[in-house]
């Protein structure tokens, strides 16, 4: 059976219609792969010809309006053909027709949708799960705890329970997505130098101990926590198979900084198998066909990847 992907518009906007457009002159699919875009085809047509980009014999599908665009300035009227698409994505997977989406970039703050914090918790709505957002590069794969959340309110997002349920999360998309018999998995801490024994704040010592505790007496291997800087200035996260960070930038930068030309976003944990590439809307690469197609790229072979490693062990 072949593998059906499908990609979405993100924000026209941006650079991610030419992300697409580059991946897809690259990408050599196998016989049992099948891409299609939900995007406006005069559009992606547009966009090509003011980017010197062929246009891909990949089938568009847009039962809606025509799109207007412009590059490098966010609107709602991009936002909402962003969500447009994604929502066009998410009816086709639920009826069947493909098996995976690939997402590039939307800005969440052009997003008409109250509340809208992004892919992951938009797509855990719409398909449920313990949705975690997971990045893997070449070097590492990281994991986040919390995503989109403000700084000052990590702290109150964190708790055992949330942590343990990350970890049986991480530990079972390495399994099953990613084809790993024994999940090795990293811990980091909440506080600089792990909270120094306390002195610098006791999460380590108390609630963090107590979900590195649960974990383990549940068969996961995992070990922390981890001192951030530490960590990855050594390097530990090539001892391991995946790290679990607590908050975004925590996980976020050292990825990036590793890994951003081929680092791809997964949303693991749920029954939908989407991926996409680790960048924004990057407005002021939009339309001077600059843009790395790397990530992209990437993330296209990622998303067959996934389902074919699933499709094994049913």
């Amino acid at each position: 059976m072949a593998v059906r992907v499908g990609i979405t518009l993100g924000d026209p906007h941006g650079i991610g219609p030419e992300v697409v457009l580059k991946a897809l002159a690259q990408f050599a699919p196998a016989a049992d792969v099948e891409l299609v875009w939900f995007a406006d085809p005069l559009l992606v047509k547009g966009q090509a010809e003011a980017l010197g980009l062929p246009v891909p014999s990949v089938p568009c599908v847009w039962p809606l309006p025509p799109v207007d665009w412009a590059f490098g300035r966010g609107t709602s009227t991009s936002g909402q053909a962003a969500l447009d698409s994604l929502n066009l994505a998410l009816d086709a997977w639920r009826s069947g027709q493909i098996d995976a989406l690939v997402t590039p970039p939307l800005s969440k703050e052009h997003v008409p949708l109250p509340g809208f914090t992004g892919h992951t918790g938009y797509l855990a709505q719409a398909a449920g799960g313990e949705a975690l957002m997971m990045l893997r590069g070449a070097e590492l794969t990281v994991a986040l705890a919390t995503e989109h959340v403000a700084l000052t309110d990590v702290r109150g997002a964190l708790s055992v329970d949330l942590v343990v349920r990350k970890l049986r999360a991480l530990n079972a998309a390495l399994r099953q997505d990613y084809g790993v018999a024994s999940p090795r998995l990293a811990l980091l801490a909440l506080n600089p130098h792990a909270g120094d024994g306390g002195r610098i704040g006791s999460d380590e010592q108390t609630w963090l101990a107590k979900a590195l505790d649960t974990a383990v007496h549940e068969g996961l291997d995992v070990h922390g926590p981890f001192a951030a800087d530490g960590f990855f200035a050594a390097r530990g996260y090539r001892d391991v198979d995946a790290t679990l960070a607590l908050y975004h930038d925590q996980g976020l930068i050292p990825f990036k900084m590793l890994a951003f030309h081929d680092g791809v976003n997964c949303t693991a944990g749920l029954d939908l198998v989407r991926t996409s590439p680790d960048h924004g809307t990057a407005w002021d690469l939009a339309g001077l066909g600059r843009a790395d197609a790397g990530s992209m790229l990437a993330a296209l072979h990622t998303a067959v990847e996934v389902v074919k490693n699933r499709r094994a062990i049913r």
